[in-house]
């Protein structure tokens, strides 16, 4: 077997290889206190397309630059491009700045790496091997003393007919989720006794922390305290005039930023009289919403974590697991009762370890500024690729095609109490992998506490969320009772074994699916050839023999094997989240309408009552719920006689609306379902993760009371 793997090595490590990412960027140029240049998100420019480039600066500690409003002093970063003939590039795009105090004075801007970014496109007919992009770059870094800066700054790119994400598209992507989004939205101001008074109603800020900056310079004593308020989706904000300020203006732009992690760019009006809305009797607002806990403990998450995973085992995602571990259970019932403990045991440590691992994972992606949450490993397609391999493998294991994995799981005849610890401790790791398409009751509550608090007490959380998944298996290591009614090993296990192969066989099935409503028919096709791949690989592997012919063939399998590893390494794996949301409608029992912030908002300025579903093509709970609640007759009749539009909101890929929304509610993962009964100012009502007809009938009758 070694001498095997050191003939396949090369060739998996020329398919890992094939897909690494040169790094990318233009010289870095060096100015007092301050390091600038251009870098792009792609590898190479694509005639026709645009590509992200973005101007890099990275300031000295304890010094900065400024936003397009600076505040009480300073300039903004400006840029000059000079591109090739019929190329055009948009705005500049500035994400939302941070408050910088300086004795009296408060200026807006940005300390540490930050990115400014404009969308460039190469014209279509461009016929050069090289695209290449000049600018003239401006700005002031400040202290305690300013410096004003500028440098010419250049960058080339090879020209391709398809690009690669680049070393920075990482982080351009975190920089372009802080970029404002423009929004339609109810936002008036007045001026009174010496003071701005602005109100703003929206969805997005229901149940958040909403900070603002005042984009029309000149209106706002900068350093002035804010005194806020919030009723529902309603937001009031009161600061004190500027000594600068002259006259109201026709319109005032501000950026409203929401749980400090994404922002609404918004042009509020000048109230009409009567229009602002009296909040004098809501309390300030003291802290944000991010830091509240809605009265949640790390006792009640633990303890809720525990009944959600338990709960676990009875969701549909986790029996083709189950399957495996239910033969080794039935086998174990004529071995010793310490050689149950130790089974039941590994397989704790290995589910425990696995949610854990997530844990760690999930937390690390948020702290990058990613837009993470439960189940986030499946909105990667090499990701459900792998697992579609590995079941359909385990599956062929079951059947008695082939006899290598069968020592990994645990499920051979003449198993060494080594070897059964071995497939007890693998089988709880891939229990907790494939459990992630599931949320059972409670977890959902756990887990958004567990994903806002620091990192012990998320990991406790997560490990808990473990434990508890495991709980009917430490039962059967250690009630002799239990262990004693399970049924005697004999001929039957081998029928009992390859009737466990379906369930395996169905979920790869199932995960061949989602990767196709990830990445479109080409992506499903790549991966229906690396099955087959495998199966020749098996069945080379498979032959009995010690012939050079027969390990030629073994090699030949594995190399066929690496094959399969390396489709996934294709371009054709890249996500296509258009056409996902384009096709989110599509795969639903009911008529829905595409989930967006802004269609939201309008729906509810309206008063128009909305039922938001957040789903995933890789979540089993949310298709359950469409099918046995949502999608019957009496849900949809409800939802027609009281003229609910239904929004859905596919997290299939990342999504970094949906992820907010999600976190708004102390959500960290789908499904999540919300009604709103479209009066201004009423939080929506947050139905179970488990739906019925019943429930969600009864909650549109309460709309109308």
């Amino acid at each position: 077997m070694l001498q095997s793997f050191r003939l396949v090595f090369p060739v998996l490590l020329a398919a890992a290889l094939a897909t690494i990412t040169l790094p990318l960027g233009a010289e870095v140029v060096e100015r007092d206190h301050i390091r600038v240049e251009l870098v792009a998100a792609q590898t190479a420019a694509v005639p026709g397309q645009p590509l992200t480039v973005a101007l890099r600066l990275e300031p000295d500690k304890h010094w900065h630059t400024y936003w397009i409003n600076p505040g009480d002093s300073g300039l903004p970063t400006k840029i000059q491009w000079s591109l090739p003939a019929g190329a055009s590039v948009g705005e500049l795009q500035f994400p939302f700045p941070e408050r910088q105090s300086l004795g009296p004075l408060t200026n807006y801007g940005y300390s540490g790496e930050h990115f400014l970014l404009a969308d460039i496109t190469p014209p279509a007919d461009f016929a050069g091997n090289t695209f290449t992009v000049n600018a003239e770059a401006s700005w002031l870094v400040c202290d305690d003393v300013c410096i004003p800066g500028d440098a010419p700054l250049a960058l080339s790119l090879p020209v391709a007919q398809n690009a690669k994400p680049s070393r920075w598209a990482a982080k351009l992507e975190q920089a372009a989720a802080r970029v404002p989004k423009q929004r339609m939205l109810p936002a008036q101001f007045e001026i009174a006794d010496g003071a701005l008074r602005l109100q703003a109603d929206a969805a997005d800020f229901a149940g958040a922390s909403v900070k603002f900056f005042p984009e029309t310079q000149e209106v706002v004593n900068n350093a002035a305290p804010i005194t806020e308020r919030q009723q529902g989706s309603l937001v009031e904000f009161n600061q004190a005039l500027s000594d600068y300020y002259d006259a109201p203006p026709d319109e005032l732009a501000v950026v409203f930023v929401i749980d400090g992690k994404r922002a609404i760019r918004a042009l509020a009006q000048p109230a009409i009289a009567g229009q602002m809305v009296d909040l004098s009797a809501a309390a300030p607002v003291g802290a944000s919403a991010a830091d509240s806990d809605g009265g949640m403990t790390l006792l009640l998450a633990v303890g809720l974590a525990l009944l959600g995973g338990l709960i676990l085992n009875l969701m549909p995602c986790v029996f083709p697991v189950l399957s495996i571990k239910a033969i080794a259970v039935a086998q174990s019932s004529g071995q010793s009762a310490g050689h149950r403990r130790l089974h039941a045991l590994v397989y704790t440590a290995g589910v425990v370890l696995g949610f854990v691992a997530l844990a760690v994972g999930l937390l690390a992606l948020r702290a990058g500024g990613e837009a993470a949450g439960w189940g986030f490993q499946l909105q990667s397609p090499w990701v459900v690729g792998a697992l579609a391999y590995v079941m359909f493998l385990l599956g062929l294991a079951l059947h008695g095609y082939w006899s290598f994995g069968t020592r990994l799981m645990g499920v051979g005849q003449n198993l060494t109490e080594q070897d059964g610890a071995r497939g007890a401790f693998f089988t709880g790791l891939l229990a907790c992998v494939v459990a992630t398409p599931c949320t059972a009751p409670f977890m959902g509550a756990a887990m958004g506490y567990a994903v806002t608090r620091p990192a012990f007490e998320a990991l406790t959380v997560f490990a808990a969320l473990g434990v508890g998944m495991a709980i009917p298996f430490l039962l059967l290591g250690f009630v002799p009772a239990l262990a004693r009614a399970l049924p005697r090993p004999g001929p039957w296990m081998d029928s009992f074994k390859k009737l466990m192969a379906f369930p395996l066989y169905l979920t790869a099935i199932w995960l061949v699916w989602v990767l196709g409503r990830q990445v479109g028919v080409n992506g499903m096709a790549a991966l229906l050839v690396g099955l087959l791949a495998l199966v020749c690989a098996v069945g080379l592997w498979a032959r009995a023999g010690k012939s050079a012919w027969v390990q030629l063939g073994r090699v030949a399998g594995l190399g066929l094997a690496a094959l399969a590893i390396a489709l996934l390494a294709s371009p054709l794996m890249q996500t296509a989240p258009a056409q996902a949301q384009a096709t989110a409608t599509s795969n639903t029992p009911v008529a829905s309408e595409a989930y967006t912030p802004a269609r939201l908002d309008q729906l509810l300025a309206t008063g128009q009552p909305v039922f938001v579903n957040l789903t995933a093509d890789w979540c089993v709970t949310c298709h359950v719920n469409e099918r046995v609640a949502i999608g019957t007759n009496a849900v949809q009749t409800a939802m027609s006689d009281a003229g609910i539009t239904y929004l859905k909101g596919d997290w299939t890929n990342r999504d970094p609306e949906i992820t907010a929304l999600l976190e708004k509610y102390q959500r960290s993962g789908v499904p999540l379902y919300l009604l709103y009964s479209g009066r201004s100012g009423e939080a929506p009502t947050v139905l179970p993760q488990i739906l019925t007809p019943g429930i969600v009938v009864d909650a549109i009758d309460e709309l109308s009371l």
